[in-house]
């Protein structure tokens, strides 16, 4: 479902932006992103501490849950109002203020709704769980697609991404219901504090993550604008899009590291490993997004040239960025996973604020192709940190590293020789795929070996 239901929200996303317009969506996207930066206020670590409780005991879980409910519903409550004090303090006035407080509702809904989904995992009913997972987004394409047709607005899309939230959320809480009887709130500060200094580390990162992706959003239409913010916007979905080929295969390893901890030469073999399976795959999405960048661009019909140039522009920069992050994801995922936290965090907030420096100085004067390079020079500077950290507790795979580097290179010769003979851009794209594969074995990036582990 998720193979089905992410890929069409990307496009459906593509269409709406495209009847409502770059700036419209521009102050949409940033009201979002907003969000995104405080939405931990929301939540304080009790998503983190419920999910510990459950795997450690069951028991204890349910018997503190309704203290775990009744905080999430004074958080849900008071998030959206918080969010209004902010965007008044940023100078947002009337129904961009409006847009902000009903799309933080939206967000603390979707995060009050994960105390019930973990209650959900402790009744072990984990295809209920499944299904619910994508319950929000499969019912909001449903309800958008009758929106396209009937007739667009931004205030009745966000009207039916709140209608698709809390009938999600009337889903979770129905099914807790209906398999464990009802509980009432009650108030806890002890168990609250308790659950904040547990997740405390944790929460941080989630913010300092947050605030790395989603800032650029923010200072593009605080500094020059709504379309502008609106075109880095539809570069940057592509960008999320393949980004989650990462936390889809991260979490895996970040269990196996944590399960090796003890264990350096175990560990060495899962990062020379885990390094290929993340960085094989996006470095040749990458290079397609290089060359052929325009292409995921087709539902931008009312767009003109010089918009579209603005946003294929952004598009091969962030795909700079994938590629180079594809290398370097598995570092940060050994780090945190062994208990390298506070390192992690002091790294990722030297790059934010490397990053706002240079939003600050350039987007006024270059765009948002200035926030794309800013994007890509703070991943840069994160990533060789991880590396000059890691270089001294573990081996590094610098033999690896410049393989993969050779690998890009190769492919992107492959991709430009084939684009000169005039062919289709989507058979130079299967062609320069079979060059990509049949470069593995030779380069020594794929053996059978690998193919072997892949499949445990």
């Amino acid at each position: 479902m998720n193979l089905l239901v992410k890929p069409g929200w990307v496009l459906l996303e593509m269409a709406l932006q495209d009847r409502l317009g770059h700036e419209a969506w521009g102050t949409y996207a940033a009201l979002l992103a907003l969000g995104y930066l405080f939405l931990t206020l929301a939540d304080l670590g009790i998503n983190q501490f419920a999910t510990q409780g459950l795997a450690s005991d069951r028991a204890a879980f349910e018997l503190r849950f309704p203290a775990l409910l009744g905080a999430k519903i004074v958080l849900a409550l008071a998030f959206p109002f918080l969010m209004l004090a902010i965007g008044f303090g940023l100078g947002y006035r009337g129904n961009a203020l409006e847009l902000l407080f009903w799309l933080s509702l939206v967000q603390s809904a979707n995060q009050f709704a994960q105390v019930y989904r973990a209650r959900i995992q402790a009744l072990q009913l984990f295809q209920v769980d499944a299904w619910l997972s994508v319950a929000e987004r499969l019912l909001l394409l449903g309800l958008t697609a009758l929106l396209l047709w009937f007739g667009l607005t931004m205030d009745g899309f966000v009207a039916m991404r709140l209608l698709a939230v809390m009938v999600t959320l009337g889903l979770f809480v129905w099914v807790a219901l209906r398999h464990g009887g009802l509980q009432r709130p009650s108030w806890d500060p002890g168990l609250l504090a308790q659950a904040i200094r547990q997740s405390l580390p944790f929460a941080f990162m989630t913010i300092l993550y947050s605030v790395h992706d989603k800032i650029d959003q923010v200072m593009i239409e605080r500094l020059i604008g709504s379309e502008p913010s609106g075109l880095y916007a539809a570069a940057y979905r592509w960008l999320e899009a393949f980004s989650m080929f990462l936390w889809l295969v991260l979490p895996i390893f970040f269990a196996r590291f944590a399960h090796h901890l003890h264990q350096p030469d175990e560990q060495q073999r899962l990062l020379v490993f885990g390094q290929k399976i993340t960085a094989i795959p996006l470095i040749f999405v990458s290079l397609f997004v290089l060359f052929f960048g325009e292409q995921l661009l087709f539902l931008f019909g009312n767009s003109s040239p010089e918009q579209i140039k603005v946003m294929n522009d952004c598009l091969q920069v962030l795909f700079l960025t994938v590629m180079f992050n594809s290398i370097f994801a598995i570092f940060s995922t050994l780090l945190t996973s062994t208990g390298h936290v506070r390192p992690v965090n002091r790294m990722i907030i030297g790059a934010i604020l490397l990053n706002i420096l240079l939003n600050w100085l350039y987007i006024p004067a270059y765009g948002p192709v200035a926030s794309a390079w800013t994007t890509l020079a703070s991943y840069v500077a994160v990533n060789i940190g991880y590396t000059i950290y890691l270089h001294r507790r573990i081996r590094v795979p610098y033999w690896q590293m410049t393989r993969l580097a050779l690998l890009a290179g190769l492919g992107a010769a492959a991709f430009a020789l084939l684009s000169n003979t005039g062919w289709p851009w989507w058979v130079v794209t299967a062609l320069a795929g079979v060059v990509h594969l049949g470069l593995l074995p030779v380069m020594g990036l794929l053996r059978l070996s690998d193919l072997s582990a892949l499949r445990r």
